[in-house]
Parts: C-alpha cells; structure tokens; sequence
C-alpha cells in the first residue's frame, strides 16, 4: 500500500466524519476552509481508532487563536492511574504526505508543550484554560503527562535529540510521534490482520520487567514438577486473567507464535462458553502455558502468586476471549463467571532462549505451525513487513496473518522472499534447493531455523543487519516475471533449474544495464522500476539468453545420460555450480546479446524439469 494510496484510504474516512458531523459548530465554522476541516476531522478519527472514543466534543479544546494545542483530556490508564494526554494535530495534503516531517514543527511543538508545563500558556479559549489549570494541579500532584505529536507525514527522526532532551527533563513526562508510517501499521493491524494495534492513549506495564501478582484457586493446592525443570499447574479465575490483559496488553504474547484475533469464531465460541456457561469452562478448554524468569516456591494453602516477569507462548485467543468477556459481562456475571469458571495455568520456569523457544514450539504443535512463525516476532521479520507496506507486495511473517488485503495489494510469505533472495541477493541457489529437498523428509525449513539449532540452518545468513526489503522485492519481482509465464506452481518451480538462473540473472543483468547506461546504475532499483512499469520483456529476454548459455556448459552432444548427471552436479553441487557462474562472469556481454533476443509464445525458458525430478527422487 503506497503512502498516497493510504492516505487516499485515510481522507477519504476524514470526509467521511465531515459528513456525520456537519452540524458540529467548528466544522460548520470552516465550511469555506476544507483543511481546516481536515484538520479537525483528523483529531475526531484518531480519538476514535486508538481510544474507541465518540464522544469526542469532551476532548478537542480546538478554538480561536489557539489550534496549536488541539486535545487535552485524561483519563485512567489500565493501571487505574489519571494521566493527561496532550496532542497537537498536523493535517498534511496529499504531495506532503510522502515527504519528511519538518523539524521545525516538532520543534515548535516541543516548545508549546514546555509553555504547557511551566503554566505559561496564554491567549486561549475557555475550555482549554480549565483542561490546563486542572493538568497543573495534576502535575503538582507528581502526576503524569503523555505529549503526542501526530503528523500525516513521515516522521524519520530529524527531532530524535531534541525529544530525548524534553523527554529527559521529567520522568513523569512523556512524548511521542506519530506519523503516517506508525498509523499505516496500525491501521493495517486492525482493518487486515483483525488485531488491536498498542494505543498511544493507554500505559501498558512491561511484563518481563514488571513484578506480577497473580490470585490462584485454592483447590487442594497447586501441582509441582520438579525435574527435569521446575514447573507449577494451578488454577485461575476469570477475574485474574481480566487483571492480567487489563494491565499489559497485548505485550503478554509477544513470545507467542500467534496473536489473539480480534474477531473468529474460535474466540466467539470461547466467550460463549465463558458467559453462558461458564461452569463447562474447564473442560472445553485446553488452558494456558506461560514462562517466568524468577519461578518462587508455591506453599499448598497459596492464594495468591508473586512472579517476576511473564510470558504467555500458548493460549492467547483464551486469554483475550477471557478479557473480552469478562469486560462486558454485568457485576452479576462477573460474579457467576468467577464462582463457576476455572482456567488451568502451565507455569514454567524460564530455561533460556533455546528452552522457551523449544516450549512454545511443542506446545502449539497440536495445530498446524510453521518454522517461520516461532521466528514471526524478531526485530527483523517486524522491520521487514513494515517496510513492505509502503508497496503493494505485503511481507507475511506469520502464516494466514492477514485475514483480508486491500484491492492492488499481494500478500507473498517470508519464506518465498526468503528462498528468491538466498538465491538472486545471496547466489547461493544450491542451499534453496538443496533445503527444499530434505524438507520432504524433516518438514524443516532451513531458512527459518537458527545454525546453532541445526548446523545447516541458514536463519542468521538470510535475516541480518545487511537484509533490506528492497532487496527482496527485487529478487521476488524477477522471480514472479518468469513464474508468471510458465505453466507451473510455486512448488513446481523447484523442480526447475529456476532459481540457479535466478542467481545468474544478477550477474548477466548488471553486465547488461552496464554496458547500456554505464557502471553507477543501481541494478535493483532499475529492475523495481522496470517491473512496476509493467516493462518485463527485457527480464524475460534476460532469463532466455541464460538458460541457453546454461543449456550449453552443461549439454554433453549425443549422450543424454551424461548431461542429466551434469544437471543434476549444476544443481545440487556448489563447485559446478560455481563453473558455469564464472564462466558467465568472464563473458562479455553486450546490449544487443540481449536485446536480440526473440521471444514467442511457446517459448519455456525454464528448463531441466525432468532432470530435476530424478535429482529429487535420488
């Protein structure tokens, strides 16, 4: 989804809200100014999609000689803490949504806040004169204040300094940004994968960090294992687990290979039961398993549980469906709900990186999970998928994450990006294969899988600081060019010499674009430029004029036994492999190599099928 393409999405719900509101005084007020409007329509849709707030008349102080400060309201954190939050709006046309926030605007920004804090801040409306004298007794009273700066422009840190020093001069103050990049993802968390993206107009406690307490139920006492590593079973009310997400969030997952739904017909089933007949609760549902660092001796007469630090790596739709419930039920429900309902809780001391990770796998094996989704919260699988929204190819990191994608938009997993670049960015298209192949007998994928788990894990070459989105999108473009034309699926193609051409294709189209435009040419911008001006006939001549030069280094004349055993060497054998790649990068090519090329309609560039099956089968 490309920055004007999402904030085409954005304006068009702004005009949305224009409408419904058209008798509100201000926007009547700047009926003849329609950015004024915007402006203001801008503060209604984010108190209402980060705070689920409507009425929003309560909140704006927007007036006269003061839009510099657009919201002041408090409210009660999930901690049951008042906290001011301070937020001051900049609306942004269309063309300036795609380029960089103006420092000066936040720095102008920071300087009001100050004004703010100091109590200085004059010339304004009545209503904001209240919500400021009640923020300074607030502040008085050692209270906290969160400043947000939200933009419809793309914040890439010119400020950073100049935040760290405002944040610097209170602990009790806090700021942050949020531009379109941080809406995009949120938005697409809610609206695509049907998830609650963190809300900026919450506090949420640190679970690794923060000291837990946890009231059990006292029915003959928990269950002890002791060996081979400590462990705790006991029971828990749905109270305890309401408290639990009430206070961290979503933060209770992130070393969970799933995140909670916000809408399936798992976590409707399970809030059913939970309101309906909560007494059944126990024995329709599986529970919960968690990890704790520091794991305290558990009397038998215990009700109640101290933990540091807590991890949830299996039950997340429970836990929500929980909370979802017993957040709407009445003080009668939730009274029934806690006499009636029991969770069982798997309490394990953590053992270390490789120990939670081996838990979490083992107890989610029970449903279908892939490789790739216990690697799902890494820094890096979370950078990647964040840059892929400002294009139409979406990086999926976690298996069926996305429930829906908008019109335009491609959802292509990690692993397919992870195999076309190990093979074009990496050239290393023997290890694709070669994984590929022993994944029929392990069901392992390599490249989701650590070198200190498996000697042949290939996780930290492909994912590392070097690993950059475009670049994957690059290799994916000439891959999908050439996959698109033939008749084969995506696991076919590994029955194909394709991904070695893949790797060859670095080499002969930097030749190419070299000896036509010269040597400062960056070769995967052009081939990302070329590929989304639909101009694919240069790939497709490209992947021809390559797989006839391989056809060549490895056909032997008259004895096609000898050129399957060649093929089979080229494809599975690093060395020869390594042959026909530095032939190539001897050869001199020339534009007219390429550009000669003819193309027709039964054209299959992509050969070696059958050789590559009887690889397999070996």
């Amino acid at each position: 989804m490309l920055t004007k393409d999402f904030y085409s999405t954005i304006d068009a719900e702004l005009d949305t809200l224009i409408t419904k509101y058209k008798d509100d005084t201000l926007i009547q007020k700047h009926k003849n100014a329609i950015n004024n409007q915007k402006s203001y329509a801008l503060l209604i849709w984010f108190l209402d999609f980060y705070g689920r707030i409507s009425n929003y008349s309560n909140f704006i102080t927007d007036g006269d000689n003061d839009s510099s400060c657009d919201i002041v309201f408090d409210s009660l954190n999930n901690q049951g803490n008042r906290v001011f939050y301070v937020v001051q709006s900049k609306w942004n046309n269309a063309n300036n949504s795609e380029k960089e926030t103006n420092k000066d605007e936040i720095l102008k920004a920071l300087n009001d806040f100050e004004t703010i804090l100091r109590g200085e801040k004059k010339s304004v409306n009545e209503k904001l004169k209240s919500k400021l004298e009640e923020l300074d007794v607030h502040l008085k009273a050692n209270g906290e204040v969160k400043f947000i700066f939200l933009s419809l422009s793309q914040y890439k840190g010119g400020a950073d300094e100049n935040i760290e020093a405002f944040r610097r001069n209170d602990v009790k103050t806090k700021f942050e940004v949020i531009d379109i990049n941080r809406i995009r993802v949120d938005y697409i968390d809610r609206k695509y994968k049907k998830i609650d993206p963190i809300n900026p107009l919450d506090t949420y406690q640190d679970p690794e960090e923060s000291p837990i307490n946890i009231e059990i139920v006292q029915k003959g006492g928990s269950v002890k294992i002791e060996k081979p590593f400590e462990a705790y079973m006991f029971l828990l009310r749905p109270k305890s687990i309401w408290e639990l997400f009430r206070t961290y969030g979503f933060a209770l997952f992130y070393k969970n290979v799933r995140n909670p739904l916000l809408q399936s017909q798992f976590n409707t089933d399970i809030e059913r039961t939970a309101l309906e007949n909560p007494s059944y609760f126990w024995y329709y549902n599986n529970g919960i398993t968690a990890i704790t660092f520091l794991l305290p001796e558990i009397g038998k007469k215990a009700e109640k549980v101290s933990l540091t630090g807590l991890q949830i790596i299996n039950g997340a739709q429970t836990v929500y469906s929980i909370y979802r419930a017993y957040e709407s039920a009445s003080p009668t429900k939730r009274i029934q709900m806690d006499s009636e309902a029991l969770v069982t809780l798997r309490l394990l001391k953590s053992g270390g990186k490789d120990f939670d990770l081996n838990v979490t796998r083992y107890t989610n094996s029970q449903n279908p999970v892939q490789d790739r989704d216990f690697c799902a919260n890494d820094e890096i699988q979370v950078d990647l998928q964040n840059e892929s929204y400002q294009t139409s190819i979406w990086y999926e990191k976690r298996r069926d994450e996305f429930r829906e994608t908008p019109v335009g938009v491609k959802k292509v997993p990690n692993f397919v990006f992870a195999n076309v670049y190990l093979a074009y960015h990496l050239q290393d298209p023997v290890s694709v294969l070669k994984n590929h192949t022993q994944r029929f007998g392990t069901h392992k994928d390599l490249n989701f899988i650590s070198h200190k788990d498996h000697k042949d894990g290939l996780y930290e070459k492909v994912f590392n600081k070097n690993t950059s989105f475009e670049d994957m999108l690059c290799a994916f473009y000439i891959f999908n060019t050439i996959e698109s034309t033939t008749q084969f699926s995506y696991e076919d193609t590994f029955k194909t010499n394709l991904y070695h051409l893949l790797a060859l294709f670095k080499v002969a189209f930097t030749k190419y674009l070299t000896a036509k435009y010269g040597d400062k040419i960056n070769v995967n911008r052009q081939i990302v430029k070329i590929y989304e001006l639909g101009e694919k006939e240069i790939i497709l001549k490209t992947f021809k004029f390559l797989n006839q030069f391989v056809e060549k280094q490895i056909e032997v004349a008259n004895n096609e036994e000898k050129t399957t055993e060649r093929m089979i060497k080229f494809l599975f054998t690093l060395s020869h492999y390594q042959k026909i790649y530095d032939t190539l990068e001897d050869t001199e090519i020339y534009v007219k190599d390429i550009d000669d090329i003819v193309l027709k309609d039964d054209d299959n560039m992509i050969e070696g099928n059958k050789d590559t099956e009887m690889a397999r089968e070996q």
